[in-house]
């Protein structure tokens, strides 16, 4: 819980939380600052042996509470809305009705009506919709009739919206324990009974985009993936729904259509999407911004990379910090791209920075992250002749994800492995016609064009070695053919 509260922090952020520990401190010895400093590092335990057990637990939670006391003051100075400034109003307005002076009530009401269809906010519209109704019997007020209308209008895009957030939920609750991706997401949709004709903003284009992400990331299957809700994006964008409090969500819709897009290898749409995407963050606060970067440069250099233009990929990566779980994403891909121009010295030093153990990667990281994390270093250990290395990765691999593995055929991991491994043991017959033939036998492939990407990569790899060719020049033959 602390370490993902601090990793949140900006550098900016951890030197005023430093600070604001020392305003707090009430006694010269204390070790709160000390922890923090060691949880960033990740050195905790040495604060643990020198206080004991009992008092490392009480410092431990008396910092993550001062942590969340920083953040909850962090936000409210940094993200004073529009709602908050309506709803001020909104009190005021029900107010004079109160002591009947409805004329300026009904005026302030009627400009926080404007106000708040302008940032497209359903509850806050229904809040005003109620108070103008209930004094909607006095000689100023609008139609009366009309004001029913609206309200029932109001209410039926903010219960579409609500749904839309349901099934949102519901899915990603859902899709680890599912086979049929698809399937789950068509079900949700009927289950929740959503009208995708109305309630659409950044917010809501988003959590379907990002459905339409998993589905594609749990179903190894961006091919297919439907992106029917594309066009609603034009619309949204420059209208009036267009407003700032959906910046966020709409920076990181540009980003997840530039990741899906990647995967689709239309790579022209996906660096059309990180362009907007750059855009959007540029008007987004200095922290959100930050916390993208690294993600925007990520896909960008991978786009680069299966473009044809690896060195310019290589060149965008080349600035991030060795090690980290916050550019963990981006030193992966480095990884991979200077594998692909045989700097295998670099890539094996950027990698050798993530050495703890597959479980610690999986909860901070992910699934996907470790496994990739793993396939690449089993050729890297096979490229740089540490056999045993590699064969030790391989029943890691077997013993820990085996089961997974086998519930995802399409992937072909596992008979690859077998080919990884008959490759270690007679290396000297990857070129053979027999070695060509146990290929074939052995990996069931789908048509080019829905092969996943990155997994078409590593089996590059062995192509290239089968045919005695440039590796990099296989890749993109493979992905652009």
């Amino acid at each position: 819980m602390e370490n993902s509260l601090i990793n949140i922090l900006e550098i900016e952020q951890r030197a005023r939380f430093i600070s604001f520990l020392k305003s707090k401190n009430k006694v010269k010895v204390t070790h709160n600052i000390q922890l923090f400093k060691a949880l960033e590092l990740g050195e905790e335990q040495s604060i643990k042996s020198e206080i004991g057990d009992n008092a490392y637990r009480g410092l431990k939670k008396r910092l993550k509470d001062n942590l969340l006391e920083f953040l909850s003051d962090e936000i409210i100075r940094n993200e004073i809305t529009e709602e908050i400034k309506i709803i001020k109003q909104l009190t005021v307005a029900r107010k004079l009705m109160e002591l009947s002076l409805e004329r300026e009530g009904f005026k302030i009401l009627s400009k926080l009506r404007d106000r708040a269809k302008k940032i497209d906010h359903y509850s806050l519209l229904n809040e005003i919709y109620h108070t103008m109704i209930q004094y909607s019997y006095h000689e100023l007020a609008p139609d009366q009739d009309s004001l029913f209308q609206l309200l029932l209008q109001n209410s039926q895009a903010q219960l579409n919206q609500e749904k839309l957030n349901m099934a949102f939920a519901y899915i990603k609750k859902q899709l680890p324990q599912t086979l049929d991706v698809k399937k789950l997401v068509e079900e949700s949709y009927q289950k929740f009974e959503i009208d995708f004709n109305q309630g659409f903003n950044f917010k809501t284009l988003y959590q379907l985009c990002e459905i339409a992400n998993n589905e594609g990331a749990y179903s190894n299957d961006y091919y297919s993936v439907n992106l029917f809700f594309e066009d609603k994006i034009d619309e949204v964008l420059d209208s009036p729904l267009d407003q700032v409090k959906f910046y966020t969500y709409k920076a990181d819709l540009f980003l997840i259509m530039a990741n899906i897009y990647l995967r689709k290898r239309d790579f022209k749409k996906s660096l059309d999407y990180l362009e907007k995407a750059r855009l959007v963050l540029n008007d987004c606060s200095k922290d959100f911004r930050n916390s993208r970067v690294i993600q925007l440069k990520t896909l960008k250099a991978l786009c680069l990379n299966y473009s044809g233009r690896r060195d310019e990929g290589i060149e965008l990566l080349s600035d991030l910090p060795e090690q980290g779980l916050n550019v963990a994403y981006g030193n992966l891909a480095l990884v991979s791209l200077l594998f692909q121009k045989g700097e295998l010295k670099e890539a094996k030093s950027i990698l050798s920075n993530y050495y703890r153990s597959d479980s610690y990667y999986e909860k901070t990281l992910g699934r996907d992250w470790t496994l990739n994390k793993i396939y690449i270093e089993v050729i890297l250990a096979i490229e740089t002749a540490d056999i045993e290395f590699a064969e030790a990765r391989m029943n890691s691999l077997i013993r820990r994800y085996g089961a997974f593995l086998k519930t995802q055929p399409q992937m072909h991991v596992l008979p690859f492995v077998k080919l990884i491994r008959y490759y270690c043991r007679y290396p000297e017959q990857v070129t053979s016609p027999e070695f060509e033939q146990r290929v074939e036998k052995t990996m069931n492939w789908k048509p080019a064009d829905q092969e996943d990407l990155f997994l078409m990569t590593i089996y590059a790899w062995l192509k290239a070695k089968m045919q005695r060719r440039d590796l990099y020049e296989v890749v993109l033959e493979l992905v652009n053919g």
